[in-house]
């Protein structure tokens, strides 16, 4: 980001922010606005390479995130789990605390919707995404939503923040039940919760689920992940300048804008460009671990600018890349639930970070501890342990994907480069 763009948002931001509380309407129409702008400029733009599939996802996102606020009564507000194959199918718009809360710190008025929060008893040591979301929705600026539905996968934040966002929006809340145990049974189970989301969807709006529809957006989603593992086979033997937002962009592909044709042309750009891209040579390789802080000047200058290191990837993007059947699209997304490493003990998410860091040819892994996430805190020395056991030196660092408040900036980057330092020197 140059020094006028820095400037720029520095500007919104504080616009957005002393707006806030005397006039939160206009404050989210500013919003709208805004990443609606962002979102048919990055569509116009001509991009090559990785930046391409980077500018038309950022392009989709920001649009469907100025959409929700313009069409609240056909948004639906989940958790980044939650199977959206089902809403694509009915032309419902998904919102998620990890796009909305990122996007308000990229335009520097996060902190505000973060002391609203706190100041209505949501701890300080809350997940931070959750945190600016409940902030967003109770100064008046999120507007109401059709209804709440997220599955209890992984995080406990978002079990809190969404029945208390149930309550204050009093609309209906639905919760998909994940049962940590993978047979035929709890498939079945999670199955069945899943049709019961449809027939609530297609009640509440007035709309019938098209069966074709579906089973079509399932096979988007099929060969989507198909087509993923494929990328990420050859990412193991090239080098490719990935970003701390491509790698966002890379998550909304795989998680809630899959099925979408969007996700598929994305997913498919980045193989395209990774087949032509040169080999692996000269840089450090880092399997990264949970969220990236994009929005932090002085990780992207390490991780993006100073040609030491390359992302090669983040295991909220590889959790689960199973088959699926159009031909059975609820057992499909129910097995998809299932087979998440977040899914069940700390070991499965471990298990999975040594065979990508070993697929992926990894010099070395980072485990970033995000704010008031206390899983990933929780697994982090024994991660850190197995890892190294194994031969990936690895680095816990603490930080935030989303509240600037809680980033101790120049510490992060001297524990970072010491890190590339040791790598380095080992080789």
């Amino acid at each position: 980001m140059n020094n006028l763009e820095k400037t720029i948002v520095k500007t919104f931001g504080n616009i957005v922010t002393r707006q806030v509380y005397a006039n939160p309407g206009r404050v989210r129409r500013l919003l709208a606005a805004a990443y609606g702008l962002v979102g048919w400029r990055n569509a116009l733009l001509r991009r090559s390479g990785v930046e391409k599939a980077y500018t038309r996802m950022g392009a989709a996102l920001s649009r469907l995130i100025s959409k929700s606020f313009l069409h609240p009564e056909n948004a639906v507000m989940v958790n980044i789990f939650f199977p959206c194959e089902i809403l694509h199918s009915l032309d419902i718009i998904p919102v998620f605390p990890e796009a909305l809360s990122a996007y308000l710190v990229n335009s520097g008025c996060e902190q505000v919707f973060a002391e609203a929060a706190e100041n209505a008893d949501v701890p300080e040591s809350f997940c931070s995404y959750h945190k600016i979301m409940i902030g967003f929705a109770e100064t008046g600026v999120l507007p109401k939503p059709l209804l709440i539905a997220n599955t209890t996968l992984a995080c406990d934040a978002n079990r809190l923040s969404f029945r208390r966002l149930a309550e204050y929006f009093r609309v209906p809340h639905l919760v998909v039940d994940v049962p940590d145990r993978i047979d035929g049974e709890a498939e079945h189970y999670v199955a069945e919760q899943l049709r019961a989301v449809t027939a609530f969807l297609e009640e509440s709006c007035q709309r019938k689920m098209d069966w074709d529809r579906l089973c079509e957006t399932v096979s988007i989603a099929d060969r989507s992940l198909k087509s993923y593992r494929e990328y990420l086979e050859i990412r193991g033997r090239r080098s490719l300048p990935v970003t701390m937002s491509g790698e966002l962009y890379s998550l909304i592909a795989t998680h809630v804008l899959l099925g979408t044709p969007e996700s598929e042309n994305y997913i498919n750009t980045l193989k395209q460009v990774a087949q032509t891209a040169p080999p692996a040579a000269g840089k450090k390789r880092i399997l990264w671990l949970h969220i990236l802080p994009n929005w932090q000047e002085s990780m992207r200058v390490i991780f993006e600018q100073n040609g030491r290191c390359e992302i090669l990837c983040r295991d909220l993007t590889y959790d689960v890349l199973t088959d699926m059947d159009p031909r059975r699209p609820y057992e499909s997304m129910a097995r998809r639930l299932l087979h998440n490493i977040n899914n069940g003990g700390a070991e499965r998410r471990i298990t999975a970070a040594v065979h990508y860091a070993k697929k992926m040819r990894a010099d070395g892994v980072l485990l970033f501890c995000h704010w008031g996430c206390k899983q990933t805190m929780g697994l982090s020395q024994l991660a850190k342990s197995t890892l190294e056991a194994e031969g990936f030196p690895t680095l816990v660092l603490d930080g935030d994907g989303c509240d600037s408040r809680n980033v101790p900036d120049g510490q992060m980057a001297t524990r970072v480069n010491a890190f590339l330092e040791q790598l380095e020197a080992e080789k």
